[in-house]
């Protein structure tokens, strides 16, 4: 009986590691849900929707994109964090729900360092100041200028309390010593139409979610909240070339997760092939057009990353003194 006992307990491991890996080459035999915690449009939307429908074709399954917004993206977050740990629920998401919320809000329906797990980084990209043709002013300077001569009338445009819009306009505001009026909104999508109808005066967004608009002169650019220039917007010089912003630098990025207690092996298959989708030469030559640059990082990688955000975003938070409505 102990020789049976000893036996068995050697030969568990394996049994498992053979049956997570039939488990992942058999997976999915269902359809898979993308959630994507904002409205339709939003900065997420479009890379979710590019990425999801190479997948379909790798998985031999439908990939819908199902778009939950509301919560500054907790919403969203929450229906993945306590879906069913069977890998068919994906959280395609922005850093608010993930690493910024937490450290704001009093109270969360879900723990993303607990119910989720990191899979791996989409893509990396630059918000874009910027404002209605109306508007006043046609560089980050000229709005500087106006905000000191009228502090708090100026209105700023956000995806919802506490999102990286948001912390990047605070961050204008504490650099450049400024008076603005947060404007916050259920999504990215209403946030950019409201700015192209003038009603709002400026407001921080994804590059590819606007680039199309400074294309046709519908908005204006004042300036890249990152450092280094964009690729596909060469002409829209970076906000810390501003006086006053020498040290203005914050980059936005979505990421993907899934219920924390996926099995490992259909986790590491996801993050494989999501990567093997950032790869594909029409994929990444339509994310870096767009001004967005494709990830590439093992399980992981992301979360050491995703930790060092965490910790990045908290001290913007501390800084301003944010709090939840």
């Amino acid at each position: 009986m102990r020789l049976i006992n000893a036996l068995t307990s050697l030969t568990a491991p394996l049994f498992i590691g053979i049956s997570s890996a039939a488990i992942a080459q058999s997976w999915p035999d269902r359809p898979v849900k993308v959630i994507v915690p904002y409205a339709p449009g939003g900065g997420v939307d479009p890379v979710a929707r590019l990425v999801s429908l190479k997948l379909a074709d790798i998985w031999k399954q439908p990939v819908v994109v199902e778009n939950k917004a509301g919560g500054s993206g907790t919403i969203g977050a929450n229906f993945v964090a306590k879906a069913p740990s069977d890998g068919l629920t994906i959280l395609m998401c922005a850093t608010a729900e993930v690493v910024i919320n937490q450290h704001f809000m009093q109270k969360m329906p879900y723990n993303p360092d607990v119910d989720l797990k990191p899979v791996t980084l989409l893509v990396k990209l630059p918000f874009v100041l910027v404002t209605n043709p109306s508007k006043p002013y046609s560089t980050a300077a000229e709005l500087i200028a106006y905000a000191k001569k009228n502090p708090n009338t100026v209105t700023y445009a956000s995806s919802g309390p506490g999102t990286a819009q948001h912390l990047s306009a605070v961050m204008l505001e504490e650099q450049a010593n400024i008076k603005l009026v947060h404007v916050p909104y259920k999504g990215v999508a209403p946030s950019v139409s409201d700015l192209l109808a003038g009603h709002v005066d400026v407001g921080f967004a994804g590059l590819p979610t606007v680039l199309p608009h400074i294309q046709s002169g519908a908005l204006k650019a004042l300036g890249l909240s990152s450092k280094i220039p964009s690729i596909a917007a060469q002409n829209i010089p970076p906000l810390a070339k501003t006086p006053w912003l020498q040290n203005f630098d914050l980059t936005q990025w979505f990421g993907v997760y899934v219920p924390s207690g996926t099995p490992n092996a259909i986790s590491q298959k996801i993050q494989r092939d999501i990567v093997d989708v950032l790869k594909m030469p029409d994929v990444k030559e339509a994310l870096e057009k767009q001004g967005a640059q494709p990830g590439n990082m093992t399980m992981s990688e992301f979360q050491a990353f995703s930790n060092s955000e965490s910790e990045k975003f908290d001290a913007i938070v501390k800084s301003a003194k944010i709090e939840q409505n």
